[in-house]
């Protein structure tokens, strides 16, 4: 099941590697300037997500996947870490990721400044899924909510409980079926397009990862299929006519609910630029 994009950015005014430069410039400097402050953990870890992301509109060599994953895998760890700052902010933590310099912080006015958004969990915890950094995956499990809720962005209060839905999941808790089924609803019930689009979309093919479980009335494969090509939309929508949809070029939710339906042994059989084949089979992440 082949999946078009339906954006197509204009290469030929703009080439990949133009819009690449800048971000490859930062990059470069991330290990001198990782240790100037905590939140270019954050700020480094968006950057890799960016450059994975206009990575896809390249031919897909051996080198370009490598640089795609390796990014990827050094954003799960720093976005992991910086929440985790967030969730003992007077405890000094140290971190040493891969090959950059040791740091120590702590998180201190970190809910203040407004981090630890129930969106940013939800980007870290899908970023530690496609790169099966399962210690991550388990510090984020137990985030506590309630921190999150502390936090000065205050998100629509049915991105909690979608945060309440994933981590039910990952701590096998026996009332994951009931808060899928009533965040479901509450999102229904708000009405607005991220809950439509986004939310719903999530939680639709979250739930038909376990058919035995839930009726969605679709395959996993179809669910997939149609929120990829909902949620492009919405970003197409989101970015306006003079933005590039940056987000709907490597959709970090469904591409990480993708390598699970991979990973329990399942083929998936939805093909999109979007949903790198080397990010779903964890080529290189095993």
């Amino acid at each position: 099941m082949k999946i078009e994009r339906a954006y197509k950015p204009n290469l030929k005014q703009v080439s990949v590697d133009e819009w690449l430069e800048p971000l490859q410039k930062r990059r470069k400097k991330i290990s001198e300037n990782l240790i100037k402050k905590k939140g270019n953990l954050i700020r480094f870890s968006e950057l890799y997500i960016n450059i994975s992301s206009w990575l896809t509109w390249e031919v897909q060599t051996p080198e370009i996947e490598k640089e795609s994953a390796t990014g990827l895998r050094y954003a799960s760890k720093m976005y992991a870490a910086f929440l985790k700052l967030a969730e003992q902010p007077e405890q000094e933590q140290t971190f040493k990721i891969y090959n950059l310099p040791e740091v120590t912080w702590n998180g201190k006015g970190m809910l203040e400044a407004g981090y630890a958004a129930p969106s940013e969990w939800i980007d870290a915890y899908f970023l530690a899924v496609i790169t099966r950094d399962t210690k991550s995956m388990d510090s984020l499990a137990n985030f506590p909510i309630e921190t999150m809720k502390q936090s000065a962005t205050q998100a629509d209060p049915v991105l909690y409980s979608v945060v309440e839905v994933f981590q039910a999941y990952h701590n096998r808790l026996p009332d994951f079926p009931m808060l899928l089924n009533n965040t479901m609803e509450e999102l229904l019930s708000d009405g607005d397009d991220w809950s439509i689009y986004i939310g719903m979309g999530y939680l639709e093919t979250f739930g038909a990862l376990m058919p035995a479980t839930f009726d969605i009335g679709c395959n996993f494969n179809e669910a997939l299929a149609k929120n990829l090509q909902a949620q492009e939309r919405y970003h197409i929508n989101e970015a306006g006519p003079d933005h590039a949809p940056v987000d709907s070029f490597l959709p970090l939710q469904l591409l990480g609910m993708a390598c699970m339906w991979h990973d329990m042994g399942n083929e998936v059989t939805v093909e999109s630029d979007s949903l790198p084949r080397f990010l779903i089979n964890g080529t290189y992440f095993k």
